[in-house]
C-alpha cells in the first residue's frame, strides 16, 4: 500500500513551477522600488535629525557662554564654540557658516540657514 502511494504521487507540473515564479517577479517588481524610496526617506529624516542635534549644541554652546565670565558678546563667538562635525557620513559644503551652509548626507541634500544668537535666545538652523 506504502509503495502505491509513493507510486501515485507526482511532482511540481512546470505550469505550477511558472506561476510561482511569475507571483514572485510580481512581489518583487513591486517591493523593490518601495525599499528604494524608503531609502530616499530614511535619508532626509537624518537630514532632519541632524538639524535638530545642531539646534541642540547651539543652545548647550550659547548656554555655555553665557554663564562663562565674559558672557555673551556677539553672535560670532557663539559660532566659533559650537562643533559642526556631525561625522563622516555628512559633508558641508563649502563649510558650516555663521549663515547657515549645505549638509549633504549620503545622496541627500538640504541647504541650511542659521538665525543668528542674540542676548536672550540662542541661534536656530533651519531649512532654506
Amino acid at each position: 500500500m506504502l509503495r502505491s502511494i509513493l507510486r501515485s504521487r507526482a511532482g511540481f507540473t512546470l505550469i505550477e513551477i511558472v506561476v510561482v515564479l511569475a507571483i514572485i517577479g510580481l512581489l518583487a517588481s513591486i517591493s523593490i522600488p518601495r525599499f528604494i524610496d524608503l531609502d530616499k526617506q530614511s535619508g532626509r529624516q537624518v537630514l532632519l535629525s541632524a538639524i535638530s542635534e545642531l539646534n541642540g549644541r547651539e543652545t548647550l554652546t550659547w548656554s555655555k557662554v553665557k554663564i562663562s565670565r565674559t558672557g555673551w558678546v556677539d553672535d560670532a563667538g557663539v559660532f566659533a564654540e559650537i562643533d559642526t562635525d556631525l561625522g563622516a557620513n555628512f559633508k558641508w559644503t563649502p563649510r558650516a557658516s555663521i549663515v547657515g551652509g549645505n549638509l549633504h548626507f549620503k545622496d541627500q541634500l538640504l541647504r541650511l540657514a542659521r538665525e543668528p544668537s542674540s542676548v536672550s535666545q540662542a541661534g536656530r538652523w533651519r531649512v532654506r
